[in-house]
């Protein structure tokens, strides 16, 4: 597991030790995301990456071009003349890179640059770091990771466990896995959850 910035790195890769959490070969960064600091598990997809570095094509950040390439499928011509005027503007606005244009058609290209397999939510409260926690719960498998004495642990427990939230309490260079994350599943794609990888994406290594 590679290690790709600074603490609360070390903390979290201590606790991904036994490799029980979160795939082997991902890797770690400290990002922001949904207004909240956390280290997020992620593994690139290679292909895309290698296809955006070779066309120069930068962030996917914009939902009205997320959503107009979720209308298109990926690697298959669709006319032009099929868009929509609104849909041609936003056309125009595209990176480099995300579609081609050839012959009158437009092929999308463009896909998702990472899988983010988990966010921890470091904090001293359990209560403040399950709230952000939370928000993450349409994208991805979730942890919090408390740093401090865990006050109403029962209470912590029990919602941790409701909401499939993993629990992880820092003890001295220990770390105890209190509750294990449930894992993510994906009911559907969505603009909002593109987005969220594209906005971690740009602020990987």
């Amino acid at each position: 597991m590679a290690i790709a910035a600074q603490e609360p790195l070390g903390v979290v890769a201590g606790a991904l030790a036994p490799d029980d959490l979160v795939p082997r070969d991902a890797n770690l960064a400290v990002v922001e995301a949904e207004g909240a600091k956390v280290v997020a598990a992620y593994r690139f997809e290679a292909g895309e990456r290698e296809r955006r570095a070779a066309a120069g094509m930068t962030p996917l950040t914009r939902p009205d071009a997320l959503n107009l390439l979720m209308a298109l499928p990926l690697g298959e011509p669709v006319p032009a003349e099929s868009l929509s005027d609104r849909e041609r503007r936003v056309l125009q606005g595209l990176p480099k890179g995300a579609v081609v244009r050839r012959a009158g058609s437009i092929t999308r290209l463009a896909t998702r640059p990472v899988h983010i397999d988990m966010v921890f939510v470091p904090g001293r409260s359990w209560e403040s770091a399950m709230e952000q926690a939370e928000r993450f719960t349409p994208f991805t498998a979730r942890s919090v990771l408390i740093d401090g004495i865990l006050r109403q642990k029962d209470e912590a427990v029990m919602r941790a466990d409701f909401y499939g939230i993993g629990l992880l309490h820092v003890q001295g260079d220990a770390v105890e896995v209190v509750v294990p994350p449930s894992p993510f599943v994906r009911r559907r794609h969505t603009v909002a959850g593109w987005k969220f990888l594209e906005d971690i994406h740009r602020q990987l290594p």
